[in-house]
């Protein structure tokens, strides 16, 4: 309701021609590198951030915090991911590169798990578990920067107007592959290596992948 109210309206625009055919539309999506990018990149993102905000529970857990604790300390995490977005909105709005935040994101998701993981297999060793919490909130809040700027990027890098819907749908279906694989991955790693302290190996992989796709996104033209 509260954005009924304080956006404003489209201006009026003369019809568009009839729309391509949704398998046409579908073709020509694929076969542009754009919308691979943004899409392999937002799955890149999505299986960091789910793989550390799922187990996130049970690790503070291990930490000897009660229940009710670790269920506001859950929240806080996955809660100030919105700080990051709506600050990326900002940015770009003041013509901050999209390739700059993606940076900053990636680089600070990887930082951030490392120091929050690093350490012995019970997670005694490291950083106090204070600052790996504060870890975890930075990871969040920073990597919070890397949805909306891909959203922006998918509707530059879509083959043309009319596949700005299935740009968007692609990048969807890729965020949504990200956070089936990479809990499970995290977790068979905890198993193998008796703890979570190799976490950051699975996120820093993650990273680094976004990172190799947003540099090749800033040397694509965009539409």
């Amino acid at each position: 309701a509260w954005v009924r109210v304080a956006v404003p309206a489209d201006p009026a625009r003369p019809p568009a021609g009839s729309a391509a055919p949704w398998l046409q539309r579908v073709r020509q999506t694929l076969a542009a590198p754009g919308p691979w990018m943004v899409a392999l990149a937002f799955a890149a993102y999505s299986s960091q951030w789910l793989s550390v905000i799922g187990f996130l529970p049970v690790i503070v857990t291990q930490t000897g915090a009660g229940m009710a604790a670790v269920g506001a300390l859950t929240a806080l995490v996955a809660a100030v991911n919105m700080v990051g977005n709506v600050a990326a909105g900002r940015l770009l709005q003041r013509g901050v590169s999209p390739i700059h935040l993606l940076g900053v994101g990636y680089s600070a998701m990887a930082l951030c798990a490392l120091a929050a993981f690093a350490g012995g297999a019970d997670l005694q060793g490291g950083l106090p578990p204070s600052w790996r919490y504060a870890a975890l909130l930075a990871f969040s809040m920073l990597g919070g920067l890397v949805p909306s700027t891909l959203f922006s990027l998918a509707v530059r890098v879509a083959p043309g107007e009319q596949t700005i819907s299935t740009t968007v749908g692609w990048m969807q279906q890729w965020s949504s592959i990200g956070q089936f694989a990479g809990p499970p991955a995290v977790a068979w790693l905890a198993s193998r290596m008796g703890g979570w302290h190799w976490t950051w190996a699975v996120t820093g992989l993650g990273a680094a992948v976004g990172l190799g796709l947003a540099l090749a996104l800033s040397r694509l033209r965009p539409r």
